[in-house]
């Protein structure tokens, strides 16, 4: 029902949007914060920017690693899109250091969502184990269930279709352009082909992070399991490993 209601809170924020009329500002960023978005499942960016006219707006952009560059302070940018109906600044494109970024549709629908892949037998098998490396060419989440994927460019020019775990999970472990090494099984549905990821390396980072375990069981789950105090699972209740920096 929760997740309904956010939903339902995004549609009528998106309606109030569309009959704004859209504008193009330029100014420069005082502060970058991070915030829940009206869904409440994920976080996005909210900028706090000083126009050339000296006016201060506040500007709601996308997730953190949905854009393949780190926004600072004193950065000059030009954003197009529309106030909502709180006053604040909806951004649809931004462009920083003559780079073009787009964060929402023409009907100002956010890019990073994505729908949910509708899948037979869809269960992990460790017989179907597999080592990948490649680019992130592509990141977005369910607009349900908030599960993060990817399209990766492997070396061979293919690409691959990743499902790796909950946006609150990751914590921004990756942004586009990442180089990724990863281990997970293989399914196939609908003719397509993905990897289901239990194991994790951020090239760019060097981090590494375990995301199911030997068996397919989601770490976040049990992460979950022990917020709540309960320990009555198979595996201990013991917190996820996030691997070596």
């Amino acid at each position: 029902m929760r997740i309904f209601a956010g939903i339902l809170t995004v549609l009528m924020v998106v309606a109030g949007i569309i009959e704004a009329e859209e504008i193009e500002i330029k100014g420069e960023i005082v502060e970058v914060k991070e915030i829940p978005c009206p869904s409440g499942n994920l976080n996005i960016l909210k900028l706090q920017l000083r126009t050339q006219q000296r006016e201060m707006v506040e500007a709601h952009l996308g997730p953190a690693w949905f854009l393949d560059t780190e926004l600072e302070d004193e950065d000059e940018i030009t954003i197009t899109g529309k106030f909502n109906e709180e006053n604040k600044f909806m951004i649809r494109e931004m462009v920083r250091n003559t780079i073009r970024y787009e964060v929402r549709g023409e009907d100002y629908e956010p890019l990073w969502l994505r729908t949910r892949l509708q899948a037979r037998n869809f269960c992990y098998n460790p017989l179907n184990e597999k080592k990948i490396k490649g680019e992130i060419d592509d990141l977005y989440i369910y607009e349900k269930c908030v599960i993060m994927e990817a399209e990766v460019k492997l070396e061979n020019g293919e690409t691959v279709r990743v499902r790796f775990a909950p946006e609150w999970y990751l914590r921004n472990k990756f942004r586009l352009g990442d180089e990724l090494e990863l281990r997970g099984s293989e399914v196939r549905t609908n003719g397509q082909i993905m990897i289901l990821a239990r194991e994790m390396r951020n090239l760019r980072t060097k981090t590494e992070m375990t995301l199911r375990n030997k068996q397919g069981f989601p770490e976040w789950r049990r992460s979950r399991m022990g917020e709540r105090g309960g320990t009555s699972h198979p595996y201990g209740g013991k917190k996820p490993g996030h691997g070596k920096k």
